[in-house]
């Protein structure tokens, strides 16, 4: 019984971490929307690029990558394609009350990332608190090629003082009706942001840049 109770205990040390965030909350964050996301997940990179995310029902692309090989696999980017709030309200909001508030920005989806994930680390096992990172301003991009490239994209870097730095390139192209382009491209917003399997080893001290 010692011997089964032992085993369990081991396999609960060396498991893989848990996502305890995605896509979905990435979309509720940014759009500040109580909507529910379905998530899409492309099954490799041509698929990711080709992928759009969808307004009914509200469905996001989600695509994990950038594996560490020290880390057995362990993604290190999730990619996400979600909606802007007005898009949201413009398919959601028939009777005129809007449903997602307003759009905020890639770093604050790294923000409640990393309290999330932190907050499902018992005390012990939290080697970094969310105060030993640094979480900066997202480089802008304008389009989906300078989104994509470079390919992959590293969301942890160091800051100066060398502490740990969350930092995300976003995409963001308004739903307006004028602009020059397809309708399937407007009201879009992207994020390149840390993996939360790999930010979970981070707080655990299990991984380093």
């Amino acid at each position: 019984m010692k011997m089964r109770i032992a085993l369990f205990v081991l396999s609960l040390c060396t498991a893989l971490p848990v996502a305890a965030f995605d896509c979905a909350d990435a979309q509720r964050v940014i759009a500040n929307t109580r909507m529910e996301a379905r998530i899409g997940a492309p099954s490799d990179h041509e698929a990711f690029v080709e992928s759009k995310a969808f307004d009914e029902p509200l469905t996001v692309q989600q695509f994990l990558s950038n594996p560490s090989h020290e880390l057995g696999g362990v993604p290190r980017t999730m990619s996400c394609k979600m909606r802007t709030a007005e898009r949201i309200n413009a398919a959601h909001s028939g009777d005129g009350v809007p449903v997602a508030m307003a759009d905020a920005d890639c770093a604050a989806v790294h923000m409640e990332m990393l309290s999330t994930v932190a907050a499902g680390i018992s005390g012990r096992a939290l080697k970094r608190s969310p105060i030993d990172f640094t979480i900066a301003e997202d480089i802008s991009t304008f389009m989906g090629p300078s989104w994509l490239e470079p390919w992959p994209f590293d969301a942890v870097t160091r800051a100066e003082g060398g502490k740990l730095q969350l930092q995300s390139r976003s995409l963001y192209v308004a739903n307006l009706w004028w602009l020059p382009m397809p309708a399937r491209f407007k009201g879009n917003h992207y994020c390149h942001l840390v993996a939360p399997e790999y930010l979970e080893l981070l707080l655990r001290g299990e991984a380093n840049l």
